[in-house]
């Protein structure tokens, strides 16, 4: 009986022994890690695509950086604010150089319409602008104001000096007035 014990009951104990132990403890151990293992696998995916989104945020900033110079540029044509102090210096300063005498102008700000205004917050700036000088000298003012940096529509021009059958008017002394629309945000 001792050998039976010995070579046939001990090995099946040490089998169910081991056995349990495989499944109890062994098991549990392995499915620990297959689900680390997986979790790892997850976080480097993780990673990967934080590393391409950083990437393309970097991308874009570098882009942003090489274009400050035209929004910069943009700004200047429909400034942040209606900017009257720089406006009015720019109008008088291509009055005269043109050629015309400056008298003045009314602002009145409105908006650029419903719709607009609601998509790009574009304000407009109504000016009536007042000089004096030549038609030709006009001609140039308008040239200049055309392609001057910031946006500016002339809505209509008036102007007073010369009365049909009038001989002694001097067609130097023209007053124009000017209905211009600018634009700000």
């Amino acid at each position: 009986m001792s050998n039976l014990f010995k070579y046939i009951i001990l090995p099946v104990i040490f089998f169910f022994i081991s056995a349990a132990a495989v499944f109890w403890i062994l098991l549990p151990l392995w499915q620990d890690s297959q689900a680390a293992l997986e979790l790892k696998k997850t976080n480097e995916d993780n990673l990967a695509q934080r590393e391409k989104l950083a990437a393309n945020l970097q991308n874009l900033i570098s882009q942003y950086n090489e274009r400050a110079s035209d929004l910069s540029f943009f700004s200047k044509i429909i400034p942040v604010g209606q900017n009257t102090p720089e406006l009015l210096i720019n109008l008088e300063a291509l009055a005269s150089e043109n050629g015309l005498i400056f008298s003045g102008v009314d602002f009145q700000s409105g908006n650029l319409g419903d719709q607009a205004q609601n998509q790009n917050n574009v304000k407009t700036l109504t000016m009536e602008i007042k000089i004096k000088g030549s038609y030709p000298a006009l001609q140039n003012y308008l040239k200049a104001m055309e392609k001057s940096l910031r946006f500016f529509d002339v809505v209509s021009v008036s102007f007073n000096g010369l009365a049909p059958g009038q001989s002694n008017a001097n067609p130097n002394n023209l007053e124009f007035n000017l209905l211009v629309n600018t634009y700000y945000q």
